[in-house]
């Protein structure tokens, strides 16, 4: 996959006839704001990342209530402790393939702002100040009068793409590693409207910004800050180092052992199902999309800039902007698709690509077929059962979020034997 699409391509892709996954175009999605950037003659201004309301009252697709939610985060505990000790190995990874989710501009000079600068406030999730009495600026979040080179210091990049680029950066007051993410602004940036906020936002920082509500997934890629300059747009993200794309990983170590992947696509569907909850309909689940901490194992969905406010009534399917070869077949055949069908076609996909070491299909024509051979002879009747309802053909007979969790694969306490020596973190 290319730096570019790392980056996270904003400009999107659409469906076309031709049996390829190339020439794909992206229209406005339903939803979406297109906004001209404003220039401004105070340069950079920053925003607080607040949380935001829920959305999208009407998405009566969302799944009920997690019964055995409790059950789930027990059921992670298990594995985690199996692995502890056979995923530390001493092999030293330099191949290390960096995600989207930072990027700053270290040759950002806003113009110095008349008033005397306020404390910086704490930048931690947990403890975001309450939004002042006063009406909010255009952007709905609290202004920070501080610029960004005062509060960070920009490190080594990371990676670069077509719409930016990916730093390791230090906030100031406390040391704290963080990534920084710079987006130019571009003419068909697209903006949402979220509650609480009074004008649209581009679309990562709105829906970064709703993924912010309590209680916060640990799965899911944390915005701390964020700020707007004339040209472009910066994320003060998390950085849960050392990390490496699950990509990366699944090609270190194709054919992954069971337990292996069942606790990465348990991680997953969590995040999945936190968007979904959320109001958030990711739209481009795929493994280059999740970030993999190489001493905890702990799994991080990135690169929101595809995603779309959830809806029940779905999509039209010419404004499908996924992976093309995650792209489910009612995308192609069907004029529209929906969200949770989606993901966990996805989720098939991704699931079938870490135990084969190869993608199920590879073309168009491949992907209306569905039809699945298993490369990997030693997987179990379990594994290739879930995959199997994952990638049904007919959305409508694909397992929805909760009965995925309640698989029996997914349930089972897998042995891992010796099977994690021969993983390399």
């Amino acid at each position: 996959m290319s730096t570019a699409h790392m980056m996270g391509e904003r400009g999107g892709q659409a469906v076309r006839s031709a049996d390829s996954f190339d020439g794909w175009l992206c229209p406005p999605l339903p939803g979406q704001v297109p906004v001209e950037p404003k220039k401004t003659s105070r340069g950079l201004t920053a925003r607080g990342a607040m949380g935001a309301s829920p959305v999208n009252k009407r998405s009566t697709e969302k799944p009920t209530e997690r019964r055995k939610r409790k059950q789930i985060r027990s059921f992670l505990n298990r594995p985690w402790k199996a692995m502890k000790s056979p995923f530390r190995c001493c092999c030293p990874c330099s191949d290390v393939d960096v995600v989207k989710p930072f990027v700053p501009s270290p040759d950002l000079e806003p113009e110095p702002d008349p008033e005397p600068p306020s404390p910086a406030p704490d930048l931690e999730p947990e403890s975001d100040p309450e939004p002042p009495s006063p009406a909010p600026d255009h952007s709905g979040v609290k202004t920070i009068n501080e610029s960004f080179e005062s509060l960070y210091n920009v490190g080594e990049m990371l990676g670069s793409g077509g719409f930016g680029r990916v730093y390791e950066g230090t906030r100031k007051f406390d040391g704290k590693k963080v990534a920084i993410k710079e987006m130019l602004k571009i003419d068909n940036d697209r903006y949402l409207h979220i509650p609480g906020h009074p004008k649209p936002l581009v679309t990562e920082v709105a829906l970064l910004l709703m993924m912010r509500r309590e209680p916060i997934s640990p799965y899911v890629i944390h915005l701390y800050e964020w700020f707007e300059h004339p040209q472009t747009f910066t994320l003060v993200m998390e950085y849960p180092e050392p990390c490496e794309s699950l990509r990366a990983f699944i090609t270190r170590n194709p054919r992954l052992c069971e337990p292996a992947a069942q606790v990465i696509v348990l991680q997953a569907m969590m995040a999945v199902l936190h968007c979904i909850e959320r109001g958030v309909f990711h739209h481009d689940i795929h493994a280059q999309n999740f970030l993999l901490n190489k001493d905890t194992f702990r799994l991080k969905l990135i690169d929101f800039g595809c995603g779309q406010l959830f809806s029940s009534d779905g999509y039209e399917s010419k404004i499908y902007i996924g992976a093309p070869t995650y792209c489910p077949p009612e995308v192609l055949t069907e004029p529209r698709f929906h969200a949770i069908p989606t993901n966990v076609w996805a989720l098939g996909v991704l699931l079938y690509k870490m135990v084969n070491g190869c993608l199920p299909f590879r073309s168009r024509r491949e992907i209306t077929q569905a039809k699945i051979t298993f490369q990997n002879s030693t997987l179990s009747e379990e594994c290739t059962d879930l995959i199997s309802q994952c990638l049904a053909r007919d959305p409508t007979k694909r397992p929805t979020l909760e009965q995925m969790f309640q698989h029996e694969w997914i349930t089972s306490d897998l042995d891992w034997g010796s099977s994690g020596d021969s993983i390399r973190l």
